[in-house]
């Protein structure tokens, strides 16, 4: 049986998912969102491109996963290409980390005006403690009028 397309897996991973929608991308290829937030998008069978956040994305690219974005290496932006069905799981992977990234900063968007989030994560955290472990929240102090 022949592997599946790069495209059909990765919606077949994300589409799963009732928040997650997908367009064409701008550039070509098709690109997927939770809410209004990119969660990354295809070149066509292959290059993914997909945005992470610094404690995600520093680790991912030191390990030779992912490349630093191949148009602004600086961004928190990171590619990974497609060369053969054996990348195809990896990038369904990094998709993954990409939407359950997505999907806490939209529940934490959505939380009670009353809370935010704590401090960012410790930097030897891996990146599947912090996507698993439940958020901490503060309580925001009020001043009262005297």
């Amino acid at each position: 049986m022949e592997a599946p397309s790069l495209t059909a897996a990765v919606r077949t991973a994300l589409l799963a998912h009732p928040e997650v929608t997908e367009a064409s991308h701008r550039f070509g290829g098709v690109v997927f969102h939770v809410g209004r937030q990119e969660i990354g998008h295809l070149h066509g069978e292959t290059l993914a491109d997909l945005p992470l956040p610094p404690h995600i994305r520093d680790p991912l690219v030191a390990s030779g996963r992912v490349s630093p974005d191949h148009v602004a290496a600086d961004s928190p932006w990171v590619s990974r290409r497609v060369h053969g069905p054996q990348d195809v799981e990896e990038i369904v992977e990094l998709f993954r980390i990409s939407y359950e990234h997505a999907a806490a900063q939209a529940a934490l968007a959505g939380d009670d005006e009353d809370q935010e989030a704590a401090a960012d994560p410790p930097p030897n955290a891996t990146w599947r403690e912090i996507l698993t472990s439940p958020p901490r929240r503060l309580l925001r102090r009020r001043s009262r009028d005297r």
